[in-house]
């Protein structure tokens, strides 16, 4: 028993790159999702939240707000149009939206309730909290606390015209705790802020397109990488010599290889969306349709080409598992598979790009969640660089197949 057990850890210790990714693999993982969780060293410095703004009122006291929320570190406002902002947010390219409607100076001025809107993109949830807790005190901070409570010192201070300052002070403080406090169960006390959710459609959830997007993707990373890995297993075995000598071009086995890689990657992803359909109610309409299949034809492209050059650019089966894990465990999560990119780091958010995985789920959450037509361009960009990411990874697997695969002893 000891002489085998010693005989399988030579074997192990003789593969160095395969022991290397076997011992270090989950050090790059512990690095990547604590970084995405916050654990960032202790650092506190953080990328200002952008918030788009809208300032339908146009009076001073609506440009005297804006300018005091943009003076705060952790916003960074931007104007636009209320029609613009409500296109962003329902497109996926921004997250919310602070509306200042009409009316918002004079209501101000009477006391009345603010217009004040924050419109929000439903599918980021976790966003909206994160923005409102820097936007609600501050607003109540800069809007005068409660526009109740203005109303109420106003008719206090008009009622007793004769008090003194310090007393008159008092009594202020008194009636703000009144308003503000946690328990005041007032029925006038109304939140400041109104919230708006924006949904292109509201049969899908986003956390079921998270979901069925996100494990697809890297499931189907797992599986061409395993089907790349029979070209290494046909070289070992010798059934890749015997091919080389049929009258077909060495290219053929190779082109062979992608064709079924591709296919078996369209059928899975077929499978497994048809599953969510039947299963859990993805709500696949007929003017979905033709938009979901080049979605998942330009997926299955993109990750069959990455399992044929994995295989082709490692030396045996070992290196092909041990890189396989490795690679597609980093960029699923990086890439949404794992995590929301939202919730991610800023500069994680712009490492997402290099990933199969986020161009994949974004283009899914075009489909399902925002339901932009199959012309649109945001996601005919998304198929494009799917299509691009499969056509530079085969032309790479060409050139390490010649060097590599086909190198037979």
């Amino acid at each position: 028993m000891i002489k085998i057990a010693i005989k399988d850890l030579r074997l192990f210790l003789a593969d160095k790159r395969a022991m290397l990714l076997t011992l270090l693999l989950p050090i790059p993982l512990i690095t990547l999702f604590s970084l995405a969780f916050g654990g960032n060293g202790g650092s506190s410095d953080a990328k200002p939240l952008v918030l788009i703004t809208c300032d339908e009122d146009k009076s001073p006291a609506s440009k005297k707000l804006i300018a005091q929320l943009d003076s705060l570190k952790e916003l960074d406002l931007r104007l636009t149009s209320t029609d613009t902002a409500t296109r962003l947010i329902k497109k996926g390219d921004e997250d919310a939206a602070l509306i200042f409607h009409k009316g918002l100076q004079d209501s101000m001025t009477a006391g009345k309730a603010l217009p004040m809107e924050l419109i929000y993109d439903k599918a980021k949830q976790v966003q909206l909290g994160i923005l409102m807790s820097a936007l609600s005190g501050n607003l109540m901070r800069f809007a005068g606390t409660s526009s109740f409570e203005s109303k109420a010192i106003r008719q206090f201070d008009a009622q007793n015209p004769g008090m003194d300052t310090a007393t008159r002070a008092g009594v202020h403080r008194m009636i703000a705790s009144n308003f503000s406090g946690p328990g005041s169960g007032k029925k006038e006390d109304a939140p400041l802020l109104k919230t708006t959710a924006l949904e292109a459609q509201k049969e899908n959830s986003p956390g079921l397109i998270q979901a069925v997007a996100g494990t697809a993707v890297m499931m189907l990373l797992f599986s061409v990488a395993g089907l790349g890995a029979s070209l290494l297993q046909e070289k070992e075995e010798g059934t890749l010599k015997k091919l080389l000598y049929a009258p077909l071009s060495p290219q053929s086995i190779l082109f062979g290889k992608m064709l079924s890689a591709n296919i078996v990657s369209i059928v899975q992803l077929l499978i497994m969306f048809t599953f969510s359909w039947a299963v859990f109610g993805l709500n696949v309409t007929p003017a979905r349709l033709p938009a979901m299949l080049l979605m998942i034809v330009a997926t299955a492209f993109a990750c069959s080409a990455f399992g044929v050059f994995l295989a082709s650019f490692a030396r045996n089966r070992a290196q092909v598992q041990g890189l396989s894990t490795l690679i597609v465990l980093t960029m699923s999560a990086i890439g949404g598979s794992m995590i929301p990119v939202f919730v991610m780091p800023f500069w994680m958010q712009k490492m997402a790009v290099v990933s199969v995985n986020y161009w994949s789920i974004q283009g899914f959450y075009d489909i399902f969640w925002r339901a932009l037509p199959i012309t649109d361009p945001a996601f005919l960009t998304r198929v494009g660089v799917l299509f691009l990411i499969g056509l530079i990874l085969n032309l790479g697997a060409i050139q390490l197949y010649k060097k590599n695969i086909l190198n037979i002893a």
